[in-house]
């Protein structure tokens, strides 16, 4: 009887071997595309648009070192220093709507979309509705509508984003 057992494994043995498939080719998959630079955008946008009025907030020598430190923390990606900075400004200057739209872009940063639509629509309701910062206002609002899939709000900021620039007028 063992001899029967012993034969009915080994002749299981070869019939499973026999059975192996193929291993499957294993694909590599793609990596993920990088996660895209809304502020470098935003603010490449703003610069680049041909608006011939701009309205600016004075600058308060009073918050031109937070300015700085925020400036320096952005640029080494401590984004919350840099809101940190920009907070204690804001107590200086609540009505400030760069200050406002600088934290909107550094929530954007973070992927803190409530926080960037919050600060950005700030800037937008105390800040001129044309110019350079009224594009980052609604480039900001753009870009946060894309990101929650907001498909109604990315077509309103859009076309408000291109009513910003005010153009040169026609002269004869």
């Amino acid at each position: 009887m063992t001899r029967n057992i012993r034969a009915a494994v080994l002749l299981s043995t070869v019939l499973i071997a026999g059975c192996r498939s193929t291993p499957e080719r294993v694909v590599a998959a793609e990596p993920p595309p990088p996660p895209r630079d809304w502020v470098g955008e935003i603010r490449e946008r703003a610069a680049s648009v041909p608006s011939y009025v701009e309205v600016l907030p004075l600058n308060d020598p009073g918050i031109a070192d937070l300015r700085a430190q925020a400036r320096q923390a952005e640029a080494q990606r401590r984004y919350a220093e840099a809101d940190e900075r920009l907070a204690r400004a804001l107590e200086l200057m609540p009505d400030d709507p760069e200050l406002w739209q600088w934290r909107a872009e550094l929530a954007l940063s973070e992927h803190r979309w409530q926080d960037a639509e919050a600060h950005a629509r700030q800037s937008e309701a105390i800040g001129p509705k044309l110019g350079r910062i009224c594009v980052r206002n609604w480039m900001t609002l753009l870009a946060v509508s894309e990101e929650t899939g907001n498909a109604a709000a990315r077509a309103e900021a859009a076309a408000r984003a291109e009513s910003c620039p005010v153009r040169a007028p026609v002269r004869l």
